[in-house]
C-alpha cells in the first residue's frame, strides 16, 4: 500500500510536469494554451517571455554567456527590425552561428512572432556577463528596433526543470505523513 508521502509526491510531480508543459488541454473547440506574458512594449512590437536560459548548475559565472529567449510581435503593417540588444551588465550580444562582427539585423514581418532560444528562428547570446547569476535573478536587456526605437526589461535566469522537480521531491519528504 502506497503511503500518503509517496501520494502526495507523485501529485507534486504531475503538477510539476503539466506546467512545464505549458498546460496544454485540448476541448471541443479546439486547442488552448497559456499565451507569453507582454513584458513590454514600444510601437507597434510587443516582447514576451523574455528570460536567461537555465544557467549550467544554477549559476552563470562573471565572463559567461547566456541565450537569451523571447518571443517579438509585430503587430504593425510595416516590417521592423531588432538591430541592437544591450545592457549595462553584459559586453554584447551575438547571434549564435554567426561571426561576432555583423552587425545585429533580425526582421520582423508585420503581423508575425519571431522567436529566439531553442525552438526560434534564431538564438541571441549575451556575452560578458559582469557579474554572478543565480536562478530567479534578473538581468537588464535594452531592444533597439530600427523603427519602434527601444524598451527595456528585466530577463529572469529561468530555472532548470531538473532543480524544480528535485525541490519538490524533497519539500514532499519533508511535508508531514
Amino acid at each position: 500500500m502506497e503511503s500518503v508521502r509517496g501520494r502526495m509526491a507523485r501529485f507534486a510531480l504531475g503538477g510539476l510536469l503539466l506546467a512545464a508543459s505549458g498546460g496544454t488541454a485540448a476541448c471541443a473547440e479546439g486547442t488552448h494554451t497559456r499565451a507569453p506574458q507582454v513584458q513590454a512594449s514600444v510601437g507597434d512590437v510587443e516582447m514576451r517571455d523574455i528570460k536567461l536560459a537555465p544557467p549550467p548548475e544554477g549559476v552563470y559565472e562573471v565572463g559567461s554567456a547566456a541565450r537569451l529567449e523571447f518571443a517579438v510581435v509585430n503587430k504593425g503593417r510595416a516590417e521592423e527590425r531588432l538591430i541592437g540588444v544591450s545592457g549595462p551588465d553584459f559586453q554584447g550580444v551575438v547571434v549564435e552561428g554567426t561571426p561576432g562582427s555583423e552587425p545585429l539585423s533580425i526582421p520582423i514581418a508585420p503581423g508575425e512572432t519571431v522567436f529566439s532560444g531553442d525552438s526560434g528562428e534564431f538564438v541571441l547570446v549575451i556575452t560578458g556577463i559582469d557579474s554572478t547569476l543565480r536562478t530567479a535573478q534578473s538581468l537588464p536587456v535594452t531592444f533597439t528596433y530600427a523603427d519602434a526605437g527601444e524598451a527595456t526589461v528585466d530577463a529572469v535566469v529561468s530555472s532548470p526543470l531538473r532543480l524544480t522537480l528535485d525541490r519538490a521531491f524533497r519539500e514532499s519528504d519533508h511535508g508531514g505523513n
